[in-house]
C-alpha cells in the first residue's frame, strides 16, 4: 500500500513540477498586467542584448478605427503604422468608418475584442462612447488609446484614466485652428461663409467650430450656412451648388471636416463649374492631395493641418505598441499634443507634398523606430516623444 501511495505522490508531484515549467517557457511574453518578465541569459536583468537586438517578446495584434485607403495620408498613415508594427515585432489591422457614430466605434471595439486583438486605437465620435469602451477592454483585457481628441467631459477623463488598460492619447488644439482659419479668410476679406463639417457631437469638429464662431463673433463674420456628415464626393458637390445658389454674396466655403475621399475637388469643382471661382474661395483643416493644384487655380486660399495627418496616431500607435509589449512609456496616462500650422501659398503646398505627397514616406527609419520602442531603449518617456514631435513639426516643411 506505501508503494502505490508513493507511486501516485511522485506521479503528482512530478505533473506539478511539469505545469510549473511549461510556465516558465517563453520568458520574453508580456502578461496582461503591464509587466515584461524578459531576463538576459546571464541573469543580470538586462532587457536587451550586448548587440542592442531587441529582447523575444509575444507577438501582438492591435487594431486601428481608421482607413489605410482612398487618400495619400490614409495610406501613408497606414504604411508607417505597419513599419513600426514590424520592427516591433508585431500586427496591425485597419478598419475605416469607426469614428462616424457612437455605435460605429463600439461595433469596432466588440468585434476587435472577438476577434482577439491585444489593443485598439481609435479617434471617439464624442466623450460619451468612452465609458462603454473602458468597460468592454476592461472585461476583455485589452489595452487601447486614443488618437486625434482631447478628453472633454472631466468626469469621463477621470474615469478612463482610472482604468488600467488606457494608455493615453494624442490630440491638437482645435478651437485655435478653427479660429485660424477664419481669421486668415477675414485678413483675405471675407465676411460670409458656409461650412461643411461633420455631425454635431464631433469632439473635433465641434471644437473648430467653436473656434470658427468665436472668430465671427470677433471679427464681424458670419456662417451663413453649413452641410454636415458628408459621405463622399457628390455629398459636397450638392451640398456647394446648394451654397452657390442660395448665397450670391458667398466668400468662401471652409471645410472644417470630412471624411470623405475627393470633398476638396468636389467642392472646388462646384464651384468652378458655377462660375464663381474670382469671389467664391476655399478653405480647409487637413492638408488634401490636390492642395498645390487648388492654389494654383486661385481657389484655394488657406489651410491648416498636422505636418502629417498620420503622424498623430503613430504617436498613439507607438505608446500602445509599448504597452503591449509589457514596457510602457510611462507608469502614468500619457497626453501627447500635436502642433498644426497653415499653408497659405502653393509654393509651400508644394514643399509640404514634396514630403508627404508619397505615402511610401516614413517619419523615421527603421532604426528611427526601433528606439521609439522601450525595451530597446529604456530612456524612452513621455517628454522624449513629446520633444520628438515638436521638432517633427519644425521640420514638415523644410
Amino acid at each position: 500500500m506505501k508503494r502505490r501511495f508513493m507511486g501516485i505522490f511522485l506521479t503528482v508531484v512530478l505533473i506539478v513540477m511539469g505545469i510549473a515549467g511549461c510556465s516558465q517557457k517563453g520568458s520574453g511574453t508580456t502578461d496582461k498586467t503591464g509587466t515584461n518578465e524578459t531576463t538576459d541569459n546571464a541573469g543580470t536583468g538586462n532587457t536587451e542584448s550586448d548587440t542592442g537586438s531587441m529582447p523575444e517578446t509575444k507577438p501582438f495584434k492591435i487594431a486601428v478605427g481608421l482607413s489605410d485607403s482612398g487618400a495619400t495620408m490614409f495610406s501613408l498613415m497606414s504604411n508607417n503604422l505597419q513599419a513600426f508594427a514590424k520592427a516591433a515585432g508585431g500586427e496591425v489591422v485597419f478598419e475605416g468608418g469607426v469614428a462616424a457614430s457612437a455605435d460605429a466605434t463600439i461595433a469596432f471595439v466588440e468585434n476587435q475584442i472577438a476577434a482577439g486583438v491585444d489593443g485598439i486605437l481609435i479617434g471617439p465620435p464624442a466623450d460619451s462612447v468612452l465609458p462603454t469602451v473602458k468597460t468592454l477592454c476592461e472585461e476583455a483585457g485589452v489595452y487601447w488609446g486614443i488618437c486625434f481628441r482631447n478628453i472633454l467631459d472631466e468626469e469621463v477623463k477621470k474615469l478612463v484614466e482610472s482604468s488600467e488598460y488606457y494608455v493615453g492619447k494624442c490630440y491638437e488644439d482645435e478651437e485655435t485652428t478653427g479660429y485660424q482659419v477664419m481669421l486668415n479668410l477675414h485678413n483675405l476679406g471675407a465676411e460670409k461663409v458656409a461650412v461643411i463639417s461633420m455631425a454635431k457631437g464631433n469632439t473635433t469638429t465641434d471644437l473648430r467650430e467653436e473656434g470658427a464662431n468665436r472668430a465671427c463673433k470677433e471679427l464681424g463674420m458670419e456662417i451663413v450656412a453649413e452641410s454636415r456628415d458628408i459621405a463622399q464626393a457628390s455629398d459636397a458637390t450638392g451640398a456647394t451648388e446648394s451654397f452657390l445658389t442660395a448665397y450670391s454674396a458667398l466668400d468662401a466655403v471652409f471645410i472644417v471636416g470630412a471624411t470623405g475621399a475627393g470633398v476638396h475637388e468636389a467642392v472646388a469643382k462646384a464651384i468652378e463649374d458655377a462660375d464663381r471661382q474670382d469671389s467664391v474661395k476655399l478653405a480647409t483643416i487637413d492638408f488634401p492631395d490636390s492642395m498645390s493644384e487648388l492654389f494654383e487655380k486661385g481657389i484655394l486660399v488657406t489651410c491648416s493641418g498636422l505636418p502629417s495627418w498620420g503622424y498623430d496616431p503613430f504617436m498613439s500607435f507607438v505608446l500602445l505598441v509599448n504597452t503591449c509589449m509589457g514596457n510602457p512609456v510611462s507608469d502614468k496616462k500619457v497626453t501627447l499634443t500635436c502642433s498644426m500650422f497653415d499653408i497659405n501659398n502653393k509654393e509651400t503646398a508644394e514643399k509640404w507634398l514634396k514630403k508627404f505627397g508619397d505615402a511610401s514616406t516614413l517619419y523615421y527609419t527603421e532604426d528611427e523606430m526601433k528606439q521609439l520602442i522601450k525595451a530597446n531603449n529604456q530612456g524612452l518617456t513621455e517628454e522624449e516623444l513629446q520633444l520628438k514631435m515638436i521638432e517633427f513639426s519644425r521640420n514638415a516643411v523644410n
